[in-house]
Protein backbone atom coordinates (compact mmCIF):
# COMPACT_ATOMS: atom_id res chain seq x y z
CA UNK A 1 0.00 0.00 0.00
CA UNK A 2 1.17 3.50 -0.76
CA UNK A 3 0.16 6.98 0.20
CA UNK A 4 -1.70 8.94 -2.46
CA UNK A 5 -0.82 12.27 -0.88
CA UNK A 6 1.88 14.54 -2.29
CA UNK A 7 4.89 14.88 -0.01
CA UNK A 8 6.58 16.81 1.36
CA UNK A 9 3.78 19.06 2.59
CA UNK A 10 4.27 22.79 3.08
CA UNK A 11 3.27 24.15 6.48
CA UNK A 12 0.50 26.75 6.46
CA UNK A 13 1.97 28.32 9.61
CA UNK A 14 5.53 29.26 10.50
CA UNK A 15 8.03 26.56 11.45
CA UNK A 16 8.15 28.06 14.96
CA UNK A 17 4.36 28.05 15.36
CA UNK A 18 4.17 24.44 14.21
CA UNK A 19 6.87 23.43 16.73
CA UNK A 20 5.09 25.26 19.54
CA UNK A 21 1.78 23.55 18.72
CA UNK A 22 3.43 20.12 18.51
CA UNK A 23 5.04 20.72 21.89
CA UNK A 24 1.58 21.56 23.26
CA UNK A 25 0.21 18.06 22.67
CA UNK A 26 -0.58 16.90 26.21
CA UNK A 27 1.50 13.72 26.31
CA UNK A 28 5.08 13.60 27.58
CA UNK A 29 6.05 10.79 25.21
CA UNK A 30 4.85 12.83 22.25
CA UNK A 31 6.70 15.94 23.36
CA UNK A 32 9.89 13.94 23.97
CA UNK A 33 9.59 12.10 20.64
CA UNK A 34 8.97 15.31 18.70
CA UNK A 35 12.64 16.19 18.99
CA UNK A 36 13.54 13.27 16.70
CA UNK A 37 10.31 12.64 14.80
CA UNK A 38 8.95 16.08 13.91
CA UNK A 39 11.21 17.28 11.11
CA UNK A 40 10.63 20.28 8.92
CA UNK A 41 12.92 22.19 6.60
CA UNK A 42 13.76 25.81 7.26
CA UNK A 43 11.38 26.79 4.47
CA UNK A 44 8.48 24.87 6.01
CA UNK A 45 8.38 21.57 4.14
CA UNK A 46 7.41 18.51 6.19
CA UNK A 47 8.52 15.06 5.01
CA UNK A 48 6.05 12.19 4.79
CA UNK A 49 7.47 10.48 7.87
CA UNK A 50 6.79 13.49 10.08
CA UNK A 51 3.27 13.93 8.71
CA UNK A 52 2.62 10.23 9.38
CA UNK A 53 4.08 10.53 12.88
CA UNK A 54 1.66 13.36 13.73
CA UNK A 55 -1.20 11.50 12.02
CA UNK A 56 -0.55 8.44 14.19
CA UNK A 57 -0.72 10.61 17.30
CA UNK A 58 -4.06 11.91 16.07
CA UNK A 59 -5.30 8.37 15.53
CA UNK A 60 -4.36 6.88 18.91
CA UNK A 61 -2.88 9.47 21.24
CA UNK A 62 -1.07 6.46 22.74
CA UNK A 63 -4.16 5.79 24.80
CA UNK A 64 -4.93 9.41 25.61
CA UNK A 65 -8.10 10.79 24.05
CA UNK A 66 -6.99 14.31 24.93
CA UNK A 67 -3.61 13.86 23.22
CA UNK A 68 -5.29 12.38 20.13
CA UNK A 69 -7.80 15.23 19.92
CA UNK A 70 -5.08 17.85 20.33
CA UNK A 71 -2.87 16.15 17.71
CA UNK A 72 -5.80 16.21 15.25
CA UNK A 73 -6.35 19.92 15.95
CA UNK A 74 -2.63 20.62 15.47
CA UNK A 75 -2.65 18.65 12.20
CA UNK A 76 -5.59 20.73 10.94
CA UNK A 77 -3.92 23.97 12.01
CA UNK A 78 -0.46 23.46 10.53
CA UNK A 79 -0.89 21.34 7.39
CA UNK A 80 -2.70 22.12 4.12
CA UNK A 81 -4.73 18.89 4.25
CA UNK A 82 -7.13 18.25 7.13
CA UNK A 83 -6.69 15.27 9.42
CA UNK A 84 -10.03 13.89 8.20
CA UNK A 85 -8.97 14.16 4.55
CA UNK A 86 -5.57 12.59 5.24
CA UNK A 87 -7.40 9.78 7.05
CA UNK A 88 -9.43 9.03 3.92
CA UNK A 89 -6.28 8.91 1.76
CA UNK A 90 -3.74 7.19 3.99
CA UNK A 91 -4.30 3.91 5.77
CA UNK A 92 -3.30 3.99 9.44
CA UNK A 93 -1.20 0.84 9.05
CA UNK A 94 0.66 2.44 6.14
CA UNK A 95 1.29 5.56 8.24
CA UNK A 96 2.50 3.44 11.17
CA UNK A 97 5.03 1.68 8.97
CA UNK A 98 6.16 4.94 7.32
CA UNK A 99 6.55 7.31 10.25
CA UNK A 100 10.29 6.96 10.79
CA UNK A 101 12.93 7.63 8.12
CA UNK A 102 14.62 4.26 8.64
CA UNK A 103 11.31 2.48 7.91
CA UNK A 104 11.47 3.47 4.26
Amino acid sequence: MQSNVAHPMKLIVSVETARRLIEGIPHETCRDAAENNWNVSKDGYVPEESVNWLFCWGKTGMGSAEAAQTARRVFDTILPLSFAEYDTRVDHEYARSHRYPEAR
